[in-house]
């Protein structure tokens, strides 16, 4: 009977189409169905009814619409209803931080729609279960004082489950909203947030393609909306819900005016493609959650894309769960993906290591075509020049002399602060080498007076190098004297009520401070970094030994002899990796242990800074569990 027939994965035809059906509130017909089930199937008009009749039409799971000639599945009959007539919540949370996790919900803000009338609200304030970090308090003006007295999220969340009901819940980004709210739901009421979902985000990218800035401020303002309350949990779900009123609009003007249909809008990706995916969705939830790397193959086994993820199980479900299916790239790639193999890792330092020579040695189609994220900026200066300018690049020069310092996720705010630390500094932006002539005019910046104007001898080269030696102080953590000299500067312009002045420098500040505190959690210039990094636990540690940025030596620590080797060879090549330029073939590692530094937990991993070549026996021990064991110094240490 077609009942047993089962697909490659071992799924049924059954449970086939209930999957496909699931991702689709407005059903699908006849032929799409059919075109699932057997590949070329013939163009009997008369086939696909009598064959998902005699499957489907007494399984009560589905429903079929004589209407439209779709099949869906019943439980999504209820969404066939008129936009104006829907239930919608839209909400907003804020956060301890960027992962659920219990107790990290600080404020619950939403409001009830029905259609687009915007209806009653619901507000509170969570205390949580750990202190409010200070880059949270100055992004939402939420202190500690302020949730002392608030009740926790145990006591909250009843209500606000209470005011969602059956709604479809929306909010900006929802992605994040919801992976607070199912983490949460789960652990107090042992099921997820089962909830449609809607996101004015992704709703945004249907319906405005050519918006670039899409945060919900930017949103507001190209529609005229008010942007009060930024920040906080009611503010931005009033934004969010006036977002939602004009998207509703749109789509009627689009011809869509049922709920079923605008969430199937919602769920296909710009170039209107639905997900097609042919690995289960209980394949997926066995995949573990521990870093590691990840192969998507076709159909035939060929390896199509290598990926690495800190959690593997939400990494892997983020691609058929439409958390990354808004490009159209990364949709084709779902299409043909029908297997998934992970190789769990000790780390994610690993993770991103085994990534890399996996790509290097298969060269995976997707992995040319898709961006494994965004790309890493480096901050860099030329101290070979005589006349160094702070620039920023994606790439790691192999000459000599030059500083890099990253990396940095993102490149507009880092030029931004470039332009500004450059500017109070007087130093040259122009491209090529100088060759200082008095008689050479100076460019649009040195008549502005944001360059120092070395181009014509308006300073000499010992004045110019003092500029570039408080920039290099900046950049290594001393930031206070720029910051505080900036800081009086825009007091006093606000005293003389120079306010357009006063806020010019206030937005300098603002991000020389941000530069300040990224360089501060970098630790040290990427070339500069020398250190033994163990990852693992227990018997299943690994050690890598970084000098002058780039990994020297990688082990596992499967015996006291490594610490003893370590030791020795730290001793016997500090010096020669200090002496020596990046070579070509150590970028790549030295790329990816310098984002490890900057993107890792606070937990993950132990660090040893080395000051010298000589590592401090104490802490390797205690790092490699082996107190009570004498590690012995080497013989001799090769310095020179």
């Amino acid at each position: 009977m077609l009942t047993g027939v089962e697909d490659r994965s071992g799924a049924t035809a059954r449970e086939r189409i209930y999957s496909f059906l699931a991702e689709r509130p407005a059903g699908a017909g006849i032929d799409e169905l059919m075109a699932l089930l057997f590949r070329g199937a013939g163009s009997d008009p008369e086939l696909g009814p009598r064959i998902l009749g005699r499957l489907l039409g007494d399984d009560p799971h589905f429903s079929f619409d004589a209407a439209t000639g779709f099949w869906s599945l019943s439980s999504n009959v209820s969404l066939r209803i008129p936009l104006d007539a829907a239930n919608f919540v839209v909400v907003d949370l804020e956060t301890l931080g960027g992962r659920p996790g219990p107790g990290t919900i600080i404020e619950i803000g939403a409001y009830r729609m029905i259609g687009r009338r915007i209806g009653e609200s619901f507000q509170s304030l969570i205390r949580p279960r750990a202190p409010i970090p200070s880059f949270i308090t100055r992004l939402t003006s939420i202190t500690n004082e302020m949730v002392t007295d608030a009740p926790p999220i145990e006591d909250v969340l009843p209500a606000f489950r209470t005011f969602l009901g059956d709604a479809v819940m929306v909010a900006h980004n929802a992605a994040f909203d919801f992976g607070f709210l199912d983490f949460e739901f789960r652990r107090l009421f042992g099921l997820g947030l089962l909830n449609p979902v809607l996101c004015t985000l992704r709703l945004s990218r249907r319906m405005l393609p050519s918006i670039k800035r899409r945060r919900l401020d930017a949103l507001a303002e190209h529609f005229g909306l008010s942007t009060e309350g930024r920040h906080r949990g009611l503010g931005d779900a009033r934004m969010a819900a006036e977002l939602l009123s004009i998207f509703l609009e749109m789509a009627a003007g689009m011809g869509v005016a049922r709920l079923d249909r605008l969430l199937d809008l919602h769920g296909r990706t710009p170039a209107g493609r639905r997900l097609e995916r042919h690995v289960a969705p209980e394949a997926i939830a066995a995949l573990p959650q521990a870093p590691g790397v990840y192969l998507m193959r076709n159909e035939r086994g060929e390896l199509l894309y290598v990926g690495k993820a800190r959690r593997l199980r939400d990494r892997v479900s983020s691609y058929f769960n439409g958390g990354m299916g808004t490009k159209a790239r990364v949709a084709d790639l779902v299409s043909h993906v029908y297997a998934i193999e992970t190789r769990p890792a000790r780390s994610t330092l690993e993770a991103a290591l085994d990534e890399a020579a996996l790509i290097r040695e298969f060269k995976p189609p997707y992995n040319r075509m898709l961006k494994n994220g965004p790309n890493a900026w480096f901050l860099k200066i030329d101290l070979s020049d005589r006349f160094p300018k702070i620039t920023s690049s994606t790439k790691i020069t192999t000459r000599r002399g030059v500083m890099h310092l990253g990396p940095f996720v993102g490149r507009g705010n880092l030029d931004r602060s470039i332009r500004v630390l450059s500017k109070l500094l007087g130093l040259r932006t122009c491209s090529g080498r100088l060759a200082p002539d008095a008689e050479f005019a100076p460019c649009i910046y040195g008549q502005m007076g944001h360059c120092a104007m070395p181009c014509n001898v308006s300073v000499d080269e010992d004045e110019y190098a003092a500029r570039v030696s408080k920039a290099l102080e900046f950049l290594r953590g001393r930031s206070g004297p720029l910051l505080g000299e900036l800081a009086r500067a825009r007091d006093q312009a606000s005293a003389a009520m120079r306010f357009e002045e006063a806020r010019r420098l206030h937005r300098d500040l603002e991000s020389l401070a941000m530069l300040s505190a990224r360089v501060t959690r970098l630790s040290q210039v990427v070339t500069e970094n020398n250190l033994v990094i163990v990852t693992g636990n227990g018997d299943d540690r690994m050690l890598y030994v970084v000098l002058s940025g780039r990994l020297a030596m990688t082990r596992r620590c499967d015996s006291p002899e490594v610490a003893q080797e370590a030791a020795r060879f730290i001793a016997d090549n500090y010096e020669r990796y200090r002496a020596r330029p990046v070579a070509r073939g150590e970028i790549e590692t030295l790329t990816i242990v310098a984002r490890w530094l900057r993107e890792r937990e606070p937990n993950e991993g132990r660090l040893i800074y080395l000051n010298g070549p000589i590592i401090p026996d104490d802490a390797l021990k205690q790092a490699l569990g082996l107190d009570g064991i004498a590690l012995p110094r080497p013989a001799a240490h090769n310095c020179a």
